[in-house]
């Protein structure tokens, strides 16, 4: 290896000029420099045998060894017959900041403005809570299209930069691991660990985003239905009686469209 040649050649040039340094003093012998000499020459000898060992390799194909099977991104097929889809499957695979992919596969709410001001204070109440959920779920769903989109736009490049890492840690030349090589491989990893927690961050965003909505739903639901409860007691069973009767009605009569 060129870097253990380079350091023996080092050693017997250092080596070389000890023992000339000995010759000269053998021409007026001191017993004190020789033995300092000795010294400096069974140090350069532990030295030499210390690099030896730490420039050793491992005695195996580290590149099979400790290769990782990283799984391909896979994206939506956009070849098969799509009617309605293929726009939001498009985003779904690339992106949509806009959010029109989406808007184009969900149906659209009538903005509320000429009717607000007819209604008592209570039901605009009741209404601006029903309508903020929409708007919520709406909001939620274009950012998780979008940065889904976005993840599998980049991921590629990102899982080839961590294949380009594990391939110049395990190549056998010199220069690849040298002290600066090692350091610039470490930052480089230490890189793209960041950068895939960012992006992990991002979709744990996203879901949480999710968890809010759906709890938002939830917390919406079981107040309508502790209001009816309360509005039951407080006004009794007739109230109960039409109210449950039109909702039966409602949904004996409700159609998908």
């Amino acid at each position: 290896m060129r870097t253990l040649g380079m350091l023996a050649a080092v050693i017997i040039a250092a080596f070389a000029s000890a023992v000339t340094s000995l010759q000269a003093q053998f021409v007026v012998y001191d017993p004190t420099n020789y033995a300092e000499a000795v010294l400096q020459y069974e140090q350069m000898i532990r030295q030499y045998a210390f690099l030896l060992k730490q420039a050793t390799r491992l005695p195996v194909d580290i590149a099979s060894r400790y290769h990782a099977h990283s799984l391909e991104w896979t994206t939506h097929d956009l070849t098969a017959r799509l009617v309605y889809g293929r726009r939001l499957l498009h985003a779904l695979n690339e992106g949509d900041p806009t959010g029109a992919a989406y808007r184009d596969v969900v149906t659209p709410v009538d903005a509320p403005d000429d009717v607000v001001g007819r209604m008592p204070a209570a039901m605009q109440r009741r209404l601006a809570a029903s309508y903020a959920t929409l708007e919520l779920a709406d909001s939620a769903n274009r950012l998780a299209i979008d940065q889904t989109g976005a993840g599998r736009l980049e991921g590629p490049f990102t899982l080839q930069a961590v294949r380009n890492v594990e391939k110049d840690a395990a190549n056998p030349g010199d220069a690849y691991h040298s002290q600066t090589a090692l350091l610039q491989k470490i930052g480089s990893a230490l890189a793209i660990e960041l950068r895939l927690s960012q992006i992990t961050n991002q979709f744990q965003l996203s879901a949480l985003e999710q968890a809010i909505l759906e709890n938002t739903r939830k917390r919406h639901t079981e107040a309508a239905v502790m209001n009816a409860t309360l509005r039951q007691w407080r006004y009794g069973s007739a109230y109960g009686e039409d109210l449950f009767s039109r909702t039966a009605a409602n949904l004996d009569g409700w159609r998908p469209y």
